[in-house]
């Protein structure tokens, strides 16, 4: 059901300041792209491009190999659907707001209700179809949006940080039904995030923007554990991001010499000035006593304990600062206390290294 797109030499400015600059981008037919970066990016600008929304100063789109004319491409249109931040609704009913799509474009009655009814139970709003949109909570007023985009079967839906406003319960229900939604209807869909643990929620691949540029695309686990900037890796929450020098030591694993005398092995082979990204997830906090334990184990005093959703962030003093994360049940047990002194393991593999 879905659409192939193909982008090329995709260029936007604005107050005469480039925010755009794409050379290529390939999306396959039923994929699920997620767009991310910081603000200011260009993520929502790139997808306004693709959605055909705004078009680019230079640079050519191209749907199922066919290149478009943003001036005749009403029939292009008509096969997209783009749900927004904000859900502009409008000031009558939940079900004449996810017809309203449908009776512009001329589509009998019976269809309209039979497609209406269906997205409204899919989305679970059945119950709301006849109160106002305005009397909606946000993410009531979110299912109503994405049943107006599905109700329309485009062949390519654009999600332009739908979510942002939601609290978290209601964030990761809408992102768990919009992945067998995508995964069932086989619509190929682009969407923008800030927050990069929706990533791994929807995304079959990944484009990360860094001034109007992709610095780096591919599958989300590549781009949250091996990013190719430090910027990038900073931005995905590796906050373990250590500056050293590695040393190549035949095939076994790279020895990496931290600030403070501190030597690491890490799997990537990369020599010279590196900076050493480390996920605090892949840290295990041991006693000092441990008999078993990955083959970097660094001694250490923990700082602080700070609560984190429903982990902790642990802050340790190894020679060098590293930040772990904890289960509730570690502090339960008081295994995890400020001043303690245990070890902070982690495999060679879990390192990655980006040139300095």
């Amino acid at each position: 059901m879905g659409i192939s797109i193909r982008a090329e030499g995709l260029r936007v400015s604005k107050g005469g300041r480039e925010i755009l600059a794409v050379d290529n981008l390939e999306i396959g037919r039923g994929e699920v792209w997620g767009l991310i970066g910081p603000n200011g990016a260009g993520k929502s600008t790139l997808l306004q491009v693709l959605a055909l929304l705004e078009e680019p100063d230079t640079g050519n789109i191209f749907f199922d190999g066919q290149k478009i004319d943003y001036h005749r491409a009403l029939s292009w249109r008509r096969q997209l659907a783009v749900v927004f931040q904000e859900a502009l609704l409008l000031d009558t009913t939940v079900f004449n707001n996810v017809a309203v799509g449908l009776r512009f474009r001329g589509i009998p009655w019976p269809v309209v209700k039979e497609r209406v009814e269906h997205w409204l139970e899919v989305l679970r709003i059945s119950h709301l179809a006849s109160r106002p949109a305005r009397r909606l909570s946000g993410g009531e007023a979110q299912r109503v949006s994405l049943a107006r985009a599905f109700v329309l079967e485009p062949r390519v839906l654009f999600l332009d940080e739908p979510f942002a406003t939601l609290d978290a319960p209601t964030r990761g229900a809408l992102l768990e039904e919009l992945h067998f939604i995508l995964r069932e209807t086989g619509i190929t869909a682009v969407f923008v995030t800030h927050d990069f643990t929706e990533l791994p929620f929807l995304a079959d691949q990944v484009a990360a923007l860094q001034g109007g540029r992709i610095v780096q695309s591919g599958r989300p686990e590549t781009i949250l554990w091996q990013p190719a900037s430090v910027e990038l890796a900073a931005f995905v929450g590796i906050t373990n991001l250590l500056p050293g020098e590695a040393r190549l030591n035949g095939s076994g694993p790279v020895q990496v010499r931290l600030q403070g005398g501190v030597t690491i092995l890490a799997g990537t082979r990369v020599g010279g000035r590196v900076v050493a990204c480390l996920r605090p997830e892949e840290i295990i906090i041991q006693g000092v006593t441990a008999a078993e334990a990955p083959a970097n184990r660094l001694r250490g005093r923990i700082r602080h304990i700070i609560p984190q959703g429903g982990q902790y962030r642990v802050e340790i003093d190894c020679g060098l600062p590293l930040v772990a994360l904890a289960g509730a049940s570690q502090l339960r047990q008081g295994c995890l206390q400020p001043g303690r002194e245990v070890l902070a393991t982690f495999p060679p593999e879990a390192v990655h290294l980006i040139p300095a």
